[in-house]
Parts: structure tokens; sequence; C-alpha cells
């Protein structure tokens, strides 16, 4: 009896572990210990003598990003991109950095139009849209970042410069919509110029960003359907307009050059002619009562 009772007792913890699939794990290990660990957004545990194992189910929906975070530190994120498979263990290393001490904080608003697109600082992983935005806190103190890129299956990466810095407690807003991608479409591409930093373009009614350090690069699908007009417009300037007539092939860059002429404003009527045209008409007056 007694051996039979302690058989059952050492089948069910067995038995719970088959339940909803084959086991893989991951070893997270980390510099500081007491650090939380999250897959997403689920808290899988604190950091204890450097490591953390975290079990998965192989057949479940894999996680897609990990983050390590703990007080005074920066919190380490990344993609996650090799998934263990039954009785596998894959490592993770999280190495935190030290806050700077006394570092203010700004943040950076990402909007995009496509849910879990991924969002990285020059090569830093920052996160996934979700809700259709994502908020990326920086250290004012700190070196600034320099680009922005976005991706998303079956989207153009969007990239571009990063040219405003927030100061402490402010947040500055990039918005990034993201253009579906032509099935199996070969690439070119359009560098258009300008002489105005900013300044917005348009590929027919289609925006494809803004003129850093006096260009923008537009990547095109060859096979696609080609864009007709560019419009590239800025405040306090003549918006310019131009046909396109000239296609890339694959591999193949064209040049349009942009040159936007600043808005004149009509010099408005001084006191001294305003009063002269008075005086004249008043003339004229006089002399049809006297006719």
């Amino acid at each position: 009896m007694i051996l039979g009772i302690m058989l059952v007792v050492g089948m069910i913890p067995f038995a719970s572990a088959q339940i909803g699939g084959d086991i893989g794990y991951y070893a997270v290990h980390c510099n500081v210990d007491g650090a939380k660990v999250y897959f997403d957004n689920d808290l899988k545990g604190e950091i204890k003598d450097g490591r953390l194992l975290v079990e998965v189910y192989v057949t479940g929906t894999p996680y897609t990003t990990i983050s390590v975070e703990a007080d005074g530190y920066e919190t380490y994120t990344t993609r996650i991109v090799e998934y263990p498979a039954k009785g596998e263990t894959i490592d993770i290393t999280a190495t935190l950095q030290q806050a700077p001490i006394g570092g203010d904080m700004g943040a950076y608003l990402v909007t995009c139009n496509v849910q879990g697109a991924q969002v990285y600082f020059d090569n830093d992983y920052k996160g996934a849209i979700q809700n259709g935005e994502l908020l990326v806190s920086v250290y004012t103190t700190g070196t600034p970042y320099k680009t922005i890129s976005v991706q998303a299956e079956g989207y153009e990466t969007y990239t571009a410069a990063i040219t405003q810095y927030p100061a402490k407690s402010e947040t500055v807003t990039i918005d990034v919509a993201l253009q579906q991608s032509p099935i199996g479409g070969d690439m070119g591409a359009y560098l258009v110029t300008c002489n105005v930093q900013g300044a917005q373009v348009y590929f027919d009614n289609d925006y494809k960003g803004a003129i850093q350090n006096g260009e923008l690069l537009v990547s095109v699908y060859v096979t696609g359907t080609p864009y007709q007009t560019i419009r590239v417009q800025a405040d306090g300037y003549q918006t310019y307009s131009a046909s396109i007539t000239q296609y890339p092939a694959q591999g193949e860059t064209v040049t349009i050059a942009a040159t936007l002429t600043p808005v004149t404003q009509k010099a408005p009527l001084s006191p001294l002619c305003a009063l002269g045209a008075l005086g004249v008409l008043g003339a004229l007056l006089v002399l049809r009562r006297k006719n």
C-alpha cells in the first residue's frame, strides 16, 4: 500500500507537466540580482544568483520580446528570435547599465498605422506599436539617437533621421505611416533633393517623408503602379509640383531636384501714400461739385 501511494503521488506532477504541450526553456542571465524579467508583458520572475529559468510551451504562441528592469538601471529590451525545442534550453544574456545619476528624462511618442510594428532607435530595439503608438523614454543628458526605423512584415521599412530632441519632461511625437509592400516586386528609388530642410514630400497623395540634410530617398517597386506626380511643400514657400516622367529600373536611382521659392508678401500701403490717395480723391470730388 505504501509503495502504491508513493507511485501515485509521484505521478501527479509528471501528469501535470504533460498537460497542454511540450516544454522548452529560456535561461536568462543578468548582472543584477532582483531584476524583473518580462516576456512581452508577462512577468516571469526575478533574477537570483545571476539567472532565471523560464519555462515555455513549444506548441504555444511564441513570445516576441524580453525586458529586464531594475531600479537604478536602464531597462534592457530585445527581440526574441530563437525558440527552444522540447527539452531544449536557450540562453539570453541581459547586461544592465546603471542609469546616469540625476539624468533627466524626456520621451518620444511614436505613432504608427500598423499594430505590432517594431521600433528601433539607431540599432536599439525599443518595443512594438500597441494601440497605434509606443512611448520611448530617453535621458536628456545622454547621447542622442540619430535615426528611427519602424518595420513590419508585409510593409516597407520606414527610416528617418531624428532631428528633434525632448527636453526634461517633454514628449516629441514622431508620426510613421507604413506602406504595404507589393508581392514579389523589385526595388528602385527616387532621390528627392530640396533647398528647404523639413519640406514634406508627396508622391501622388502618399506622404513619403521630410527632407533631411537636403534630400530624401524614396524606395519604390518597379513592378508596381507608377506614381504620376510629386509635390514638395513647406510653410512660407510656394509648393513645388511636377509630373513624374522617369521611372527607375531595379537597383536604379532617379534624382528629382525640387527648388522651393519663398512666398513674397505684398507690402502694405504706407500711411503717406494712403493720405495722398485720399487727398486726390477729395480734390476730384470738389472739382466734380464745381462742375
